[in-house]
């Protein structure tokens, strides 16, 4: 949450003359709903099963893209499984702080965090997924001190080095 996916993502899928997805987006679409409305309606764990069925589809989609899942994509052990099988997953690490100082300039609503104590709820959130991004991802950018086309660059560099390797 708030650590760069839908913007670096978009500027990444550019940068590769790639499309771009955002799975809560595509998600949006196919409902007709938007997230925090499925979130108070349904709950939560309806909006699980709705974005592990979304993120199953576009792994089986054709052609190159680059997609940005919510953080809490993790939280199935099936998406985990469809993301080390079907995807090269880059985890853009940011520290709470960051996370609380983008969220204050977005101004987004985050179901999640519609909590008194904010600030320990990122926390929580972070050490109860840390080990799940770690387990889906094939690298790992530090975002807290890097602009946009700084964290672009080094995914591109580092996709570029695991292409050599092929």
């Amino acid at each position: 949450m708030a650590s760069g996916k839908s913007t670096v993502g978009r500027a990444l899928a550019k940068a590769l003359s790639y499309s771009f997805v955002d799975l809560d987006q595509w998600i949006e679409s196919s409902t007709g709903r938007t997230i925090p409305d499925i979130f108070t309606t349904l709950g939560e764990a309806e909006f699980r099963r709705i974005e592990q069925a979304a993120l199953s589809d576009l792994g089986q989609a054709d052609g190159a893209f680059v997609l940005a899942t919510g953080g809490g994509v993790v939280t199935r052990p099936e998406n985990r499984e469809a993301l080390v099988r079907d995807w090269q997953c880059v985890y853009l690490r940011a520290r709470p702080e960051t996370i609380e100082r983008r969220l204050d300039a977005d101004g987004a609503v985050r179901p999640l965090l519609a909590v008194a104590d904010r600030t320990s709820t990122i926390r929580h959130l972070l050490e109860k997924r840390e080990a799940w991004y770690a387990e889906v991802s094939s690298h790992t950018v530090n975002v807290d001190e890097m602009d946009v086309p700084e964290i672009v660059q080094e995914v591109v560099a580092w996709l570029t080095r695991e292409r050599g390797r092929a």
